[in-house]
């Protein structure tokens, strides 16, 4: 019962992206030599994916669509792994459930099993034809998702920055732990877009991978944690905050 109360730095959430920079590295890089020069995939790769993902796995998208899912979310996971060492500033007294960081750990590596387990060679069933990448390929639903990933990225990455500013002063120094009230950028329309972004970045990998079931669960998972994060977190600055806007939402900007 100890484990559930123990409370750790918030700071350790960059452990997170440590992990997951190695992981998703490692994954881009087999996928690239599997799909772009064709070589074998290792032996004991095969053997982890069939005891962790289980036998008799399907791969519906094709490998292109693999391919990009996986370029993406390396591309968010070094941005976060820059936001959480050079950007964040984590209050001094912040803390978070030791259990929370143990899910954090897992939660990367197991986004990239959940694309890689119902990928084309990487599974057991798979179509000749979907086993390359090429450009040809990409329709424009893929394009759709690519730029609405590509523009929650951005916008989490300067809502991130827009946190860390309300706690230095004019010439960058840290000067306080406290919280104050962001403004700018998707600030104007939500409460915590920085979140809003990571369920549109989950969204679009789930439109791309499309009908990937192991993924879908993956959207949930974030979708749900998020929302009540964002509920949350509204809240709070509604009762915090007497000037808090009230055209600001919680979740979808003018409505809710």
């Amino acid at each position: 019962m100890k484990n559930l109360t123990l409370q750790i730095p918030k700071s350790w959430f960059r452990h997170f992206y440590i992990l997951a920079v190695f992981v998703y590295t490692y994954i881009f890089y087999i996928v690239t030599n599997t799909y772009i020069f064709r070589q074998d995939i290792p032996n004991w790769f095969t053997y982890m994916l069939k005891t962790l993902c289980g036998e008799e796995r399907y791969a519906y998208a094709s490998a292109t669509k693999t391919y990009i899912a996986i370029a993406l979310m390396t591309l968010q996971v070094y941005r976060r792994f820059y936001d959480t060492h050079f950007i964040s500033i984590f209050g001094k007294s912040s803390k978070i459930n030791f259990i929370t960081y143990l899910v954090g750990l897992y939660h990367y590596v197991a986004c990239g099993l959940a694309i890689i387990c119902e990928a084309p060679k990487f599974a057991d069933y798979s179509s000749e034809k979907a086993e390359t990448v090429n450009v040809a390929d990409v329709t424009s639903i893929d394009i759709f998702s690519i730029f609405l990933f590509l523009w929650a990225w951005w916008h989490q990455h300067t809502t991130t920055k827009i946190l860390a500013d309300l706690r230095k002063n004019k010439e960058g120094v840290v000067v306080t732990d406290a919280y104050n009230l962001p403004e700018g950028d998707w600030f104007s329309y939500l409460t915590a877009p920085h979140q809003t972004a990571e369920i549109l970045m989950y969204g679009s990998i789930t439109i791309l991978l499309w009908p990937n079931t192991t993924w879908f669960f993956v959207f949930i998972w974030v979708l749900s944690n998020q929302v009540e994060t964002i509920l949350l977190s509204h809240w709070w600055y509604q009762e915090t905050f007497d000037k808090f806007p009230k055209t600001r939402k919680a979740l979808i900007p003018f409505i809710y």
